[in-house]
């Protein structure tokens, strides 16, 4: 042989060559007159061989050959140029496809409809669940965002509970939407009487238990003092809600804020006049420092009695 890569001489039969290492590309011809093929593992077994070597499975022997007619065909001609090869029969060792009757076939097919409806089942209760856990139908007041709940701004710089907050969208009925402008107005016009009273009453109580009472009665005193003072600033809210966009009454809610702001001004020098009676160990030695305290709020109770009656 000569590579045909360097053209040197190689012996014949050669895979690489020695000299260049190229590959020959040569090819080996086997002859398969007479092998079989085992039925169990699909090797290849030789002429005469009645037990497959590898799997030990029995190889069938051959058949009668098949029978040959005798026909009396023309000539074609001389056949010892051409290159008649035989090519042998190779069956695939590849164990053949499960029969329709096995479990695997049967995993294979289509879903029957039971599989369908049990697959639609699960899917209608998973999606009914989370629709209901998200609206909630047996809690409509789940998932409201407004506040309902009397919130303590007494930290914030606000006496007293905010119950709404102003252009809230509120669901419950407005008790005074069924009201009269009129019948609104007297009824804060009213509650600023009761308050006055009241802030009449912790100042009378001042110049009595607050200069000679017990530290329980005046701590007592206190408390009232600044509840009466807490509801003023609660009234004062509810004023301001009623706007002045009634021309009609816009007069009279100036009224009420102006006698608001008044009666608030005269309870926090009294609020003010009974933390120092508190505060003291001796309340009669500190008499004078704390009615003073609570004069500073008499110009502003002089101010509300002069205009009450008029403007209500």
């Amino acid at each position: 042989m000569i590579c045909s890569t360097c053209g040197s001489r190689i012996p014949d039969g050669s895979h690489v060559c020695p000299m260049c290492h190229a590959p020959q590309d040569t090819t080996q011809s086997l002859s398969l007159d007479g092998a079989t093929w085992c039925p169990g593992c699909g090797a290849l077994v030789g002429p005469g061989v009645e037990v497959c070597p590898k799997c030990g499975t029995t190889v069938a022997p051959s058949g009668p050959g098949r029978p040959v007619r005798d026909l009396d065909l023309p000539e074609i001609g001389n056949t010892d140029a051409l290159d008649l090869t035989a090519v042998p029969q190779i069956e695939s060792a590849i164990p053949s496809a499960d029969d329709a009757a096995t479990p695997g076939a049967l995993r294979d097919r289509i879903p029957r409809p039971r599989a369908f409806a049990f697959a639609a089942l699960l899917a209608l209760v998973v999606v009914g669940g989370v629709a209901l856990y998200i609206t909630h139908p047996w809690d409509p007041s789940a998932t409201r965002i407004s506040a309902e709940v009397p919130a303590d701004t007494s930290m914030q710089g606000f006496p007293g509970f905010v119950e709404s907050l102003r252009g809230q969208d509120v669901s419950k009925a407005d008790p005074s939407s069924a009201q009269t402008a009129e019948e609104v107005i007297a009824e804060k016009f009213e509650a600023l009487s009761e308050l006055s009273a009241r802030a009449d009453a912790c100042e009378k109580d001042l110049s009595s238990t607050g200069v000679s009472g017990t530290a329980e009665e005046r701590a007592a005193g206190l408390d009232a003092a600044r509840g009466v003072a807490i509801d003023v600033s609660n009234l004062i809210t509810k004023i301001d809600a009623l706007g002045t966009s009634d021309s009609d009454h816009a007069e009279d809610v100036e009224h009420l804020k102006t006698l608001s702001s008044w009666l608030r001004n005269r309870c926090d020098a009294l609020s003010a006049a009974w933390e120092l009676s508190s505060a003291s160990d001796d309340p009669e030695a500190d008499s004078e420092r704390i009615l003073a305290r609570a004069e500073a709020g008499a110009d502003y109770a002089r101010l509300f009695e002069e205009n009450f009656e008029a403007w209500s």
